[in-house]
């Protein structure tokens, strides 16, 4: 018994010391596996995107990219391997240098990255999407990338930022109509916020988007996906709890409240997309919030999660192109229907060079 007493006093320390840690994390965002090979960023510029930063009205500066429309030779590749969840994911990136040829805009989105990024992390996506016409944004949201170090707000604050650099863009005439958002986990739900806002968009696709922050920071640390795994078996309830609130105090948001449910109320056409095997995000969550508006799709996607979902362009791409034009057409009428790919076929030979994980 007194052995026991002792290991337990033993580890308080490191209890208390994991909840500082996930508060930490909370609260500011980094790059867990450093900042983007320079080589993303030597090619968007190379692509033809340029470089630039607005202010906010809270002073928070706003780095952002900013491509034409113009067709951009990128091929991505995605395989399941085996009989298991593994995969491998490659993108070769554009490599003819920028021509300065445009293509007649469609339209204009911006896109919206995952936590701990930056806007070029959606490179692949933007060239995808100016390839089809639109004008690309790729904003760094706030104490990411180039922008300022700022308080996170897990969506409203940065909702905000995003709808002001949309008004000051299109001020300067840059982001031709109709104009989407797309966004991906935290970008996705920063996006739907964005929306609200501004209230003018033509429609957002959201892929993975959370509907209540508390429920994904608790789910987080068993996911490998916010810090080292053994974390989530470390810390317990009631210290990721003590985080939370910790951490919400800190931010001056209640984290276990943050109303995504009445921004999608006031927000146009909206897509949800999820992968079913996403251990991070709730399907019932993001079903209920379906209810919140008559303008929402929710569409599940078999096989994917998290980390997969968001490198599906051969599943999502061609869809949501079709879903974007729709909506240009027929911007009064229902939200479209939205029908994803068939998932590829699984390799049984040796594994070519590039990204392999497992899902």
């Amino acid at each position: 018994m007194r052995k026991g007493r002792a290991l337990l006093a033993a580890l308080l320390p490191l209890f208390a010391g994991c909840a500082s840690y996930v508060t930490h994390k909370i609260e500011h965002p980094a790059i867990s596996h450093g900042r983007l090979p320079d080589y993303f960023h030597e090619n968007l510029a190379a692509q033809g995107f340029g470089k630039s930063s607005m202010r906010t009205t809270d002073g928070v500066r706003m780095a952002y990219w900013l491509g034409p429309p113009h067709v951009y030779d990128i091929t991505e590749t995605f395989t399941l391997l085996g009989d298991g969840p593994s995969y491998h994911w490659n993108m070769r990136l554009p490599e003819k240098p920028f021509d300065g040829s445009r293509l007649r805009a469609r339209g204009s989105i911006v896109l919206l990255h995952p936590w701990e990024g930056e806007g070029a992390m959606l490179a692949g996506w933007a060239y995808h999407l100016a390839s089809a016409g639109y004008v690309t944004v790729l904003p760094d949201l706030r104490s990411q990338g180039e922008s300022d170090k700022a308080p996170v707000g897990y969506g409203p604050r940065e909702g905000r930022d995003i709808a002001e650099l949309v008004r000051d863009l299109r001020a300067k005439q840059q982001l031709p109509e109709p104009g989407f958002l797309m966004g991906v986990s935290y970008g996705a739900t920063a996006a739907v916020f964005a929306a609200s806002e501004l209230g003018d968009v033509r429609g957002v696709i959201t892929l993975e988007p959370y509907g209540n922050a508390a429920d994904v920071i608790r789910r987080a640390p068993s996911t490998n996906l916010f810090g080292p795994r053994w974390l989530g078996s470390v810390i317990g309830a009631s210290n990721m709890d003590a985080a939370i609130k910790r951490a919400s105090t800190d931010l001056g948001v209640d984290l276990a409240h943050i109303d995504t449910a009445g921004a999608l109320a006031h927000a146009p056409c909206t897509l949800i997309l999820r992968g079913g095997n996403d251990p991070l995000v709730s399907a019932q969550t993001l079903k209920a919030l379906t209810d919140a508006s008559a303008r929402v799709r929710y569409i599940e996607l078999s096989g994917e999660n998290h980390i997969t979902l968001p490198l599906r362009t051969d599943r999502l791409l061609q869809p949501m192109l079709d879903w974007m034009q729709a909506l240009a057409a027929s911007p009064d009428t229902a939200c479209p229907a939205f029908v994803p790919l068939p998932s590829s076929v699984r390799a049984s030979g040796p594994r070519p060079q590039g990204i392999t994980g497992g899902t």
